[in-house]
């Protein structure tokens, strides 16, 4: 009977710890579209932070809202390459923000810039907000 109760605690245990971990491995890959670049707008957003590692760019921002929760971003690029060496490429984030909060809350996003190389091995990347090149 002892052994029995053991056996029902250690189940019971096991079952109880089930632990959810989200592991996010997908990044968004850059919009390539010249018109949407140009109708995207950048000012219900700061850049804070941009960090190129190979071909994922993370990008933090910040702006006002309740949470940031529902905030969605995409990456966008002018569909131009620009002749220099390295070629350039000039970039936007467009920031979907519906919430009408004063606080200021910052979120992080990453992007799959491979696309954006085209068989390159060096692009600067301009990205509208932000102040310094991306290389």
């Amino acid at each position: 009977m002892y052994k029995i109760g053991i056996l029902i605690t250690m189940i019971f245990l096991l079952i109880s710890c089930n632990e959810n971990i989200d592991i996010i491995t997908d990044h968004e890959s850059v919009i390539i579209n010249n018109s949407l670049y140009n109708k995207t707008t950048t000012s219900n957003y700061t850049i804070t932070e941009a960090i190129l590692n190979e071909n994922l760019l993370t990008l933090k921002i910040s702006s006002s809202g309740c949470d940031g929760n529902s905030w969605k971003a995409v990456l966008i690029d002018a569909n131009i390459v620009l002749e220099s060496y390295p070629v350039q490429r000039n970039i936007k984030l467009s920031l979907e923000n519906n919430e009408a909060c004063l606080a200021f809350f910052e979120q992080e996003y990453t992007f799959d810039i491979s696309n954006l190389k085209e068989g390159y091995s060096d692009i600067i990347l301009n990205l509208e907000g932000w102040n310094t090149q991306i290389n």
